[in-house]
């Protein structure tokens, strides 16, 4: 890998400092830099800005300086050009940004010696019908949540899968999540946790109104559909889908929510094949 785009968070990347050590440490290494056009006036080095496709199209990498909000951010913004991310991370730690600021040019070095590994994390496609006409709503590499955007109350929400109903929910929300969003808000809502190199789907149910309600695991090839049309009172001002836990889309109650994977995925770069379970460790372990 020769060419890179850098595309840092500003409000974390304190005075883009950095940023410019980064690209300091790639000119030096004769590497081709493309950045932002509003970065790169911030940075004196406007002969390297471009906007649109232009700034991925010819790129080998995208070095992502945030956290794994900005990781997920840019890698929906991203998805169709295939380009791999490498995550520096600037914030506490993280699960996709699992490269720490001090190991930064280290981790570079090795990138520009094909000395790492691409991982390639399962995206969802979500879109929604109504009166059988379907419109995409976007792509998810964490998960989705539907629930109300109020004051928490349970609502019903009745889920099939590949056409056929599995169950009916009454529950605060209902979360369908990628295994790289397992260790996130499914999570903390009782699901469990997959390795991320696997492509599969987890529903879970937030806070159900039941004893038996489990999270379900379903196969990448498997289609969920979401309904809320047999609620007997109307929340059609209330509903809110949320992908990734960035984007809100206000949805009427006869609206299906439709979820598969998306023929795009997340290419993730690490130098460490067993660094999910370091990290889970770390971060959810014994430190």
């Amino acid at each position: 890998m020769k060419r890179f785009v850098i595309l840092p968070n500003v409000s974390k990347d304190n005075q883009l400092s950095t940023s410019r050590l980064i690209i300091d440490w790639l000119e030096r290494h004769h590497c081709q830099v493309y950045l932002p056009e509003d970065v790169a006036c911030q940075l004196n080095k406007e002969t390297y800005g471009l906007k649109g496709k232009a700034l991925y199209e010819h790129a080998d990498c995208a070095i992502v300086l945030g956290g794994d909000g900005t990781i997920l951010y840019t890698a929906r913004q991203i998805a169709a050009y295939d380009l791999p991310i490498l995550g520096v991370n600037l914030g506490n730690l993280g699960f996709l940004a699992e490269v720490e600021k001090k190991d930064a040019i280290v981790t570079l070095k090795k990138i520009i010696d094909g000395d790492y590994y691409i991982q390639k994390r399962m995206m969802l496609n979500v879109s929604k019908t109504m009166t059988n006409q379907e419109e995409k709503v976007g792509l998810a590499l964490n998960d989705i949540v539907i629930a109300r955007s109020s004051i928490s109350r349970m609502m019903k929400y009745s889920l099939c899968v590949n056409e056929g109903h599995v169950n009916d929910y009454s529950a605060d929300g209902l979360i369908v999540s990628t295994p790289t969003g397992s260790t996130a808000y499914n999570l903390s809502a009782g699901g469990p946790i997959l390795d991320p190199a696997n492509e599969m789907m987890v529903i879970t149910p937030i806070c159900p109104h039941t004893l038996m309600s489990r999270s379900i695991v379903l196969s990448q090839n498997d289609e969920v559909r979401i309904s809320l049309k047999d609620n007997r009172k109307s929340w059609n001002k209330d509903i809110i889908l949320t992908i990734d836990g960035q984007e809100n889309f206000k949805i009427d109650q006869e609206d299906e929510i439709i979820v598969s994977k998306s023929e795009h995925s997340a290419q993730l770069i690490t130098c460490n094949k067993n660094g999910f379970y370091r990290i889970l460790k770390k971060k959810l372990g014994n430190r």
